[in-house]
């Protein structure tokens, strides 16, 4: 490999692990995948990612070495683009097809998100109405935070055309979420406005965050998990002095609400319909393809399943474990038949289990001046996270190689 070969080489995995960043791969992946490229191409890639920065060192033979230093842009998950580059991925061989991969890179990246305008618009209504249901809301909490939730998406599109206002945004948004939520509850009585409007907000909270954060740190990614999780609890006080403000003010303006304790309680049943739709909104969350949807719901399903099971004997963290480590394996028995990536029924599954709200209530009554309970919430969000990751990390490093095993051919004598 001479210096002009390796230099295209080195842009090329820039350019791709720039793509794999934006469209939501965490540091370890980004890092082993290219790694892994590189030994298929015969160089050795050494590479070092965080949240806003990408070093890439590609060496072929004793001298010859290059460079990359590249600060990323603000990523976000799409997993219709993250299909497309695992294939991209696997496809990978030879060095002189790579005005070939950087051509299919190119119309990758180009390619429009599966969700966007009204159609996202309307998931926002579906995924909070979920959420309010396993809040333990009842069906006016699900009415109130499903329009916040429409809403709510509604206003992120449109502030995400304006990028200086990207860090006031949380606060914003989640101002006038609780806003509307106090005045819903005018409109609408016997409701608890605190459950409208945690889950009218719910598109931002950060829970699966926290678990590759988590990830991140177990794999010794120390910088960008660390970062990851900074970013996490930075979001939850915005989002938490968001919902404080513009609480505050609706109490100011409006006459004061008969409190309401609890929420008027739905049938058992009810919880696996709002698992299920869950399923189907975090399409639009992820930017998934439609043709995802029956792998998405099983993954929900199948992770709130186990959990409920393992919770009612073994208690929460331990459901949370369990939830997490058989949706991961799901995830790369998936893979394994259908060759598309593990992650489009493991990220939902996770989504389900993420302690996003717990962290959130935490924060709200840190901000309200109830210590305890605030750390003992922001407390189990961590704990739930960690063991969350835990469950993933040990099925991503056992099944592979089951599968490995299963796969190499068998010689005889």
């Amino acid at each position: 490999m001479n210096e002009q070969t390796l230099a295209q080489l080195a842009n090329f995995l820039r350019d791709l692990g720039q793509a794999l960043h934006v469209s939501g791969a965490p540091a370890h992946d980004l890092e082993a995948t290219m790694n892994d490229i590189g030994q298929r191409l015969g160089a050795r890639v050494e590479g070092f990612a965080v949240l806003t920065f990408l070093a890439l060192t590609v060496v072929a033979g004793v001298h010859t070495r290059r460079v990359e230093l590249l600060r990323l842009p603000p990523y976000d998950y799409n997993m219709a683009r993250l299909i497309d580059l695992d294939a991209l991925c696997r496809d990978i061989s030879s060095v002189e097809a790579l005005a070939d991969y950087n051509a299919r890179l190119a119309t990758i990246m180009r390619q429009p998100p599966p969700w966007s305008g009204w159609r996202f618009v309307g998931m926002g209504f579906l995924l909070s109405a979920s959420v309010a249901l396993l809040l333990r809301g009842g069906w006016m909490e699900m009415l109130c935070g499903g329009l916040i939730g429409m809403f709510f998406v509604a206003g992120y599109l449109q502030f995400s055309r304006i990028p200086r206002l990207a860090p006031a945004v949380p606060v914003i948004l989640c101002a006038l979420a609780a806003t509307a939520a106090q005045g819903l509850a005018h409109w609408l009585p016997q409701q608890v406005p605190f459950i409208s409007a945690v889950a009218g907000i719910v598109l931002l909270l950060p829970g699966f965050m926290v678990t590759v954060a988590m990830s991140e740190l177990a794999t010794q990614n120390y910088l960008a998990g660390s970062g990851r999780l900074t970013g996490a609890f930075v979001l939850l006080f915005l989002m938490g002095a968001g919902l404080a403000i513009g609480t505050q003010i609706s109490l100011a303006w409006m006459p004061p609400l008969p409190i309401v304790e609890t929420a008027t309680a739905l049938p058992n049943w009810t919880i696996w319909i709002a698992i299920a739709g869950l399923g189907i909104s975090l399409l639009a969350v992820l930017q998934a393809p439609l043709s995802s949807a029956s792998v998405s719901v099983g993954a929900c399903l199948l992770a709130w399943a186990v959990y409920s099971v393992v919770d009612a004997r073994m208690g929460n963290v331990v459901g949370a474990f369990a939830g997490a480590l058989a949706v991961a394996s799901a995830g790369h028995l998936y893979e394994f038949v259908s060759k598309k990536p593990a992650a489009l029924v493991q990220i939902p599954g996770l989504i389900t289990l993420v302690p996003g709200s717990m962290g959130f209530r935490g924060v709200h009554a840190l901000i309200h001046q109830d210590s305890s309970a605030g750390i003992n919430l922001v407390t189990d969000m961590v704990m739930t996270g960690a063991v969350l990751a835990v469950g993933l990390l040990l099925a991503d490093n056992i099944l592979p190689l089951l599968f490995a095993r299963k796969q190499a051919p068998k010689t005889g004598v």
